[in-house]
């Protein structure tokens, strides 16, 4: 397992999915790419009653901030020994995804889930659905919380 892509969003899970990929570069010599999709940012338009949620594009500032954490991840891998690259994706979809994958020749996928309900998948729909349907490596899910035993 040469190479490693790990999906990151700076949630709590980040951490998680930085712990795995730490444990699975040492066992098997592998590069990890942390990769980070910007995200288009929810703003509330207020127009009376009825307050609708829009997308907008991130500005300048929060790209670059989000650079900064992404960096400072891959420093972080990179300390504890873990040959690492960083990548920052925006506007990114499903497709450019699973593209970062091909391009890197990624022997594994490594990202989590929130573990949103079955309504919640069913309306809005998951971006680890599509990635696992998709990829062309194996995908490793990171569940959000462990399971009590």
């Amino acid at each position: 397992m040469k190479t490693i892509v790990a999906l990151v969003d700076f949630s709590d899970l980040t951490f998680k999915i930085l712990k795995q990929a730490h444990k699975l570069a040492h066992a098997f010599g592998s590069h990890v790419i942390v990769v980070h999709v910007v995200p288009k940012e929810s703003t509330v338009v207020g127009i009376g009653v009825a307050s609708p949620t829009l997308l907008r594009e991130p500005t300048d500032e929060e790209i670059a901030t989000d650079r900064e954490k992404l960096d400072s991840l891959g420093e972080s891998l990179t300390k504890f020994g873990v040959q690492t690259t960083t990548k920052q994706l925006r506007g990114a979809t499903v497709e450019s995804i699973v593209a970062e994958a091909v391009q890197h020749d990624a022997d594994l996928i490594l990202m989590g889930t929130h573990g949103h309900g079955a309504l919640y998948n069913f309306l809005v729909g998951t971006a680890t659905t599509e990635v696992l349907k998709h990829a062309p490596c194996p995908v490793l899910i990171v569940p959000s919380t462990a399971r009590d035993a």
